[in-house]
């Protein structure tokens, strides 16, 4: 119910469809539900349905808002980007290291050499092609991330870090010859939680706004 009043239900079913499909060379659905599911367990306690039962709200509400904020940079409703959250709520990362010790491979733009080198002169025989993007490069023999601290979990090279770590846990993907940020959705990275669950609280006080509207 909430969720139609922020988006058509065809419309929804097929942005759904279409995410699934972009993000599933970095996220598997059981990855996706896992993720939904722990987001579930925080916003019912930040939005109890029990305060909203006279206007028809359920839990499976909750669930749709949560898929919705999975697809749906709220820049789309005149909203923060996916982007403009991530960065405003660094706190939400507790430098477990997950994302350093996982990655397959630190994506390097061809305009981040020469600054990565300058700062980093040691890392010339540690950066090659990518190998799906020969413009570009990455680190070789990256998984886990040998610039990671293992006691303290911190980076080494942490104020001349690529942009792809400083964006983390959003990924740069292409759809339609377009570039998007999606988030990783790992269910393990706080992060990751906390951007998906800020982006349901936004959505859903805004479909009960709604709500309220047209009764």
């Amino acid at each position: 119910m909430l969720r139609d009043l922020l988006i058509d239900s065809e419309l929804f079913n097929e942005l759904r469809e279409k995410a699934l499909d972009r993000e599933e060379g970095e996220n598997s659905l059981e990855e996706v539900e896992l993720l939904e599911k722990t987001v579930f367990q925080r916003l019912k306690k930040k939005r109890s349905v029990k305060k909203y039962k006279k206007l028809g709200v359920n839990k499976r509400d909750l669930k749709e808002i949560i898929e919705l904020a999975d697809i749906l940079g709220l820049d789309a409703i005149g909203g923060p980007s996916n982007y403009e959250l991530a960065k405003e709520h660094q706190e939400w990362c507790n430098i477990c290291g997950r994302c350093c010790r996982e990655s397959e491979s630190i994506f390097i733009h061809r305009d981040e050499v020469n600054i990565l080198l300058n700062f980093n002169p040691g890392l010339e025989k540690e950066i090659i092609r990518n190998k799906l993007y020969p413009e570009h490069y990455e680190l070789k023999d990256i998984q886990p991330c040998k610039f990671i601290d293992p006691e303290t979990n911190r980076c080494s090279m942490y104020n001349s870090r690529p942009q792809v770590c400083r964006s983390y846990p959003l990924v740069l993907v292409e759809s339609n010859g377009k570039a998007k940020n999606i988030i990783n959705l790992r269910h393990l990275c706080n992060y990751s939680v906390h951007l998906v669950l800020e982006k349901s609280i936004i959505l859903f006080d805004e479909a009960i706004r709604k709500l309220k509207e047209n009764r």
